[in-house]
């Protein structure tokens, strides 16, 4: 996603509420490993076309490979997982395509979701595999849920009940030596897990590797003052536009 974090003008974050519902549904297929997977779906909003959320579509005899498969992995554990991975995609997954022109920045996220294997479905989403999607190559993810932070849905929470959880995620990343490089509201999403309110983090194209641990742990702070005067701007912004949902309390 493209940087726009500030406005150069004034030097206080952009805000924009993301909005949903951008595209049709429609369908897609695609093989992965040994497998074709149809789906449908449609793109996550209408910021992030190359995104789109999907539902998987099986056939009789994908939903006997897969029941074997899972059987076979009681006896094997994660080895058969780690083989087949896509007899194990969950039904509801997303597909992330490169950008026109932006290899590079796949090739940088391709390794993030590597270097944050330990956080995969915690913090961030869980990297299944890649394929090819319209001659294009494509992440296949898991679907985390929950609601964008820029979007009224994602707002629910106060101020300093959102803040720990913010400044938790990033620790999270920070922890593996990797610093998210786009600290917009649209890149985190308030994700209920297990009864408790978390911040999960997509969108690792601009992910940097290279800083020291003294410069991650103050970049982690700095960044989560960075995405809360964001959060405060956008619920005044959601006030002004008579869009802002009531706040509840923090599932701890």
């Amino acid at each position: 996603m493209e940087n726009s974090d500030t406005n150069e003008a004034s030097g206080t974050p952009r805000i924009d509420i993301v909005t949903g519902k951008a595209s049709l549904a429609t369908n897609v297929q695609f093989r992965f490993g040994t497998r074709t997977i149809q789906a449908t779906g449609s793109a996550a909003d209408r910021c992030h076309p190359n995104v789109l959320l999907l539902r998987i579509e099986q056939t009789f005899v994908q939903y006997a490979i897969q029941f074997l498969f899972q059987v076979l992995s009681t006896v094997t554990g994660s080895w058969i997982e780690s083989k087949f991975p896509e007899w194990f995609l969950p039904e509801r997954i997303v597909l992330k395509f490169q950008k026109l022109n932006w290899e590079e920045e796949f090739d940088n996220e391709l390794i993030a979701y590597h270097k944050l294997q330990p956080i995969q479905g915690l913090t961030i989403p869980k990297l299944f595999g890649i394929t090819q999607y319209n001659n294009t190559r494509a992440l296949i993810l898991s679907d985390i849920g929950g609601y964008c932070v820029a979007t009224p849905e994602g707002a629910v929470l106060d101020e300093q009940d959102m803040r720990p959880l913010t400044y938790h995620a990033f620790k999270s990343l920070h922890d593996l030596g990797v610093s998210h490089g786009d600290a917009k509201l649209d890149n985190f999403h308030l994700v209920t897990d297990d009864g408790k309110d978390k911040i999960m983090i997509v969108d690792l194209e601009s992910a940097d590797y290279e800083q020291t641990e003294e410069e991650l742990a103050y970049t982690a702070k700095t960044k989560t003052n960075f995405v809360m005067r964001q959060y405060h701007n956008h619920l005044e912004c959601m006030k002004h536009d008579c869009v802002l949902l009531p706040k509840r309390p923090l599932r701890a």
